[in-house]
């Protein structure tokens, strides 16, 4: 009886919806999203209540007003610190100069996606990106999709629903967001055929797979784990010939794909696609928003015949992309045309490229700058990662800021910055938090000095 009695006091201190909506009138978002909002705010404190634990009843008109700004404000700018590069949680790769210049021709304007506009006749939206595929992975026909893991299921799905596609257990990968290759095989109605065992893998392990009912063999590149020791598998070329031995394709997932050798820039070589098509695979699917430093989205490129059948494919329809994807990924394999070069405009490439010491002084000017009597600062040599998978093991020279403060712990330091805007994300190591300059903008360098000086 006492806890139904604490439970009532509590419940009867709560607000009304209607008088928690006077306090946000002003919030320009709809009144029934509000009104949304609102109730599950209530309904939170009243579970809270009920659990007999205590609900923040100070000021709920302020907690609803800040979960509203939260989704005014949803999509905010942030500047990494946290020496990933290549940060799927921030957007993976960010957008180039010349890629939000070719936006200018979307602004209040139609665009000629399906249309022909020599003959008039409906155009096949693919065809925008086809040349541009072909040329740069010397492949022979060439698509692009929402993100690799459609073009991964648009693949299976296409040449061996309801039939086996064989892969080596030491490839049986996940990914960030528990993607994982099992299960892409049975969502695209692909019967799963593991041979060998997690560190080694022969030839005649797949050969003895083969069945009638083969219908694909499936190599995927470790980009995000490597396994080391006593190892065996099998090369792409072996694979490549007991594929023609037996007329079955080959397909390989190469997870990140590359265009040029980031090998230069002292990293861990990642495979080539077009050295990949050059040995002879027929189908390969690679992501965008990677080392293609593009938008979302994910190619398959491959001989000319198993493309036919893959665009002949109805999920084609639900997995395409838009003008938007078209225009953005466009230029960005424009950056790659000049052949092997690293092309230094498009953003991840010019952070790769930018060297340590560079960064170093640009740590020591910004706390130069600080004044904050609680902070001590140091400009500090560390390591920074590609991220999203590439190149897993690699890291790169870099420099950052080290944050301790007279009062804050690490955790809540993160906190605040995470609330500035533009919001700050960096990682903790040990007692110090740290804002790694690796993919931070020299134009971003203010904000940060700004939010160091006002950290209380």
């Amino acid at each position: 009886m006492k806890k139904a009695a604490t439970s009532s006091i509590h419940l009867s201190s709560l607000p009304s919806v209607d008088a928690l909506l006077q306090e946000v009138m002003d919030v320009a978002l709809p009144h029934d999203m509000k009104k949304n909002i609102a109730r599950e705010l209530l309904s939170e404190m009243r579970q809270l209540a009920k659990k007999n634990k205590t609900p923040d009843l100070k000021n709920p008109g302020k907690q609803l007003l800040n979960r509203l700004l939260n989704i005014t404000n949803s999509l905010r700018k942030v500047i990494n610190g946290t020496g990933v590069v290549v940060h799927t949680n921030l957007g993976r790769s960010p957008y180039s100069t010349e890629m939000l210049s070719a936006l200018e021709l979307l602004r209040d304007s139609y665009v000629n996606l399906e249309l022909d506009l020599d003959d008039g006749r409906r155009g096949n939206r693919h065809d925008h990106l086809r040349p541009w595929i072909q040329a740069l992975t010397h492949a022979e026909n060439g698509i692009l999709v929402n993100n690799n893991a459609a073009a991964v299921l648009l693949s299976l799905n296409t040449l061996a629903d309801n039939k086996e596609v064989i892969i080596s257990r030491g490839q049986l990968v996940e990914i960030g967001g528990s993607f994982r290759i099992p299960e892409i095989l049975r969502k695209a109605g692909s019967k799963l055929v593991e041979v060998g065992t997690t560190n080694r893998t022969h030839l005649k392990d797949y050969e003895s797979a083969i069945s009638l009912r083969t219908r694909l063999l499936l190599w995927v590149h470790s980009s995000n784990y490597k396994i080391t020791g006593f190892t065996k598998e099998v090369s792409l070329p072996e694979l490549v010939e007991l594929g023609k031995k037996h007329n079955i394709p080959v397909m390989a997932d190469l997870g990140s794909g590359a265009l040029v050798a980031i090998d230069e820039l002292g990293l861990q070589r990642e495979p080539l696609v077009s050295e990949i098509i050059k040995v002879g695979v027929d189908l390969v699917t690679f992501s965008v928003d990677k080392l293609l430093g593009g938008p979302q989205g994910g190619i398959i490129a491959g001989t000319d015949v198993l493309l036919k059948k893959i665009e002949k494919n109805n999920l084609l329809r639900a997995l395409r992309p838009d003008k938007t994807q078209i225009l953005l990924t466009l230029q960005s394999l424009k950056a790659f045309s000049e052949g092997l070069d690293i092309p230094a405009d498009i953003p991840i490439y010019r952070d790769f490229l930018t060297d340590a010491a560079v960064l170093k002084a640009r740590a020591e000017v910004i706390i130069s700058k600080v004044d904050n009597p609680k902070l001590s600062l140091a400009a500090i040599d560390t390591q920074s990662q590609v991220g999203s998978g590439a190149s897993p093991s690699e890291t790169m020279d870099s420099a950052a800021i080290s944050i301790k403060h007279k009062n804050m712990t690490v955790n809540k330091i993160s906190r605040c910055l995470r609330s500035n805007s533009p919001a700050i994300m960096g990682r903790i190591r040990e007692e110090f938090f740290l804002i790694d300059l690796k993919a931070v903008r020299e134009s971003e360098d203010a904000s940060i000095i700004s939010a160091l000086n006002t950290l209380p």
